[in-house]
């Protein structure tokens, strides 16, 4: 199999390296032999986008195209629900076009809505707003939906609840309700975009999903794909004596972050307290890292590649041959002795980050909130 983008950086780096290797007679090859100064085996994988996530990039880049031709100032943010369709972007961005106007008026909300509510009359529209605590003024552009009530993106709620709002429909009728009974934040929706003032032409941030939240299992992709390289490696050994260096590349929305990347290969983070006494609590690493001094030993270091950007290498603490310092122009980081960890950047300045792996408490949220 080609691995054109690896050897890309074999090419950047200077390193010589050899496909699949001929002269390995028996059982499965590492995909590069790497000679030069340092030897080393490679074995590239590749972690292709989630269903769910390649849907979400795809309705994304969609909206983008759509909204970049808009003669328009503003930013948004897009919740994108998986039943999300054509249709549905065609009529969220006719939307957003009223709602993007209204921010230019003397008494414009401070924050609009263009949304497409579950099971939606696409014939009909409607525009209220509320008053809230943390976005200020919003001001929904909708169609109209079958319940009466809307749902909210981004935890957008009625502060303070009994507020009453008037409904204005594109059929003239309008109508006042209960604010707090017309914006459901529990309710889901196929598409949302939420917008706020800027002096540059419209431009749509991001997205998420709008569905119902699932954790992305990266950490467990990840030890998956390193526990099959690492028997890849261990018949590589048999012919040639050299560190062994695993090659993630990984595109799209769910890529994981350095936080994500280090947990998977040492261990998630735990809080761990003796019976009856949480305030003698201390955090810890489990042992359910890919890495430890039992496991995996003969993979040496994991260069991850996210979206074609600069890679990141951990170095494997515990490895029967140590991967060379330096080979690649990016940002490396070594586990230390006394339980911190050491980063390098070989792509420019060197600096030391000496936090302990213990006090990073967002990897849960990193975890749990993905």
């Amino acid at each position: 199999m080609s691995h054109p983008e690896a050897e890309a950086l074999f090419r950047k780096a200077c390193i010589p390296f050899e496909p699949e290797p001929g002269w390995i007679a028996e059982g499965r090859k590492p995909d590069f032999y790497c000679r030069g100064k340092h030897p080393f085996w490679c074995e590239v994988k590749n972690l292709e986008r989630l269903e769910d996530t390649r849907r979400l990039g795809e309705a994304f880049n969609e909206l983008s195209a759509r909204t970049g031709n808009l003669e328009l100032t503003g930013q948004g943010f897009a919740h994108i629900h998986p039943n999300f369709s054509h249709r549905d972007a065609k009529t969220v961005v006719h939307l957003l076009k009223r709602a993007l106007r209204r921010l230019a008026d003397r008494d414009a909300p401070d924050t609009v809505v263009a949304l497409v509510p579950l099971n939606p009359d696409y014939r009909e529209f409607v525009r209220f707003a509320i008053s809230t605590k943390m976005h200020g003024t919003v001001e929904f552009h909708s169609c109209t939906s079958p319940t009466g009530t809307y749902g909210s993106p981004d935890g957008i709620y009625a502060e303070p609840y009994e507020q009453r709002t008037r409904l204005r429909f594109s059929t003239g009728a309008e109508n006042t309700f209960l604010a707090g009974r017309v914006v459901a934040p529990s309710q889901s929706f196929l598409v949302a975009i939420v917008a706020q003032k800027h002096p540059e032409k419209f431009t749509l941030m991001a997205a998420a999903s709008a569905g119902t939240v699932k954790r992305l299992r990266n950490p467990e992709r990840i030890r998956n794909v390193l526990n099959d390289a690492n028997d890849q490696f261990k018949n590589g050994l048999k012919y040639k004596t050299a560190p062994c260096l695993l090659a993630i590349f990984h595109e799209g929305l769910d890529v994981p972050d350095d936080t994500i990347i280090k947990s998977a290969l040492y261990g998630d983070l735990k809080f761990s307290f003796p019976k009856g006494n949480p305030g003698g609590g201390r955090l810890i690493l489990d042992k359910d890292g890919a890495w430890n001094p039992e496991k995996n030993r003969t993979t040496s270091a994991l260069l991850y590649t996210r979206n074609n950007a600069e890679p990141l290498l951990v170095h494997n603490y515990w490895a029967e041959h140590p991967f060379p310092r330096g080979l690649f122009a990016c940002r490396e980081v070594s586990a230390q002795a006394d339980g911190t960890f050491h980063e390098e950047d070989f792509a420019g300045t060197t600096t030391s980050l000496r936090g302990r792996w213990q006090k990073l408490v967002h990897i849960l949220l990193q975890l749990f909130g993905r």
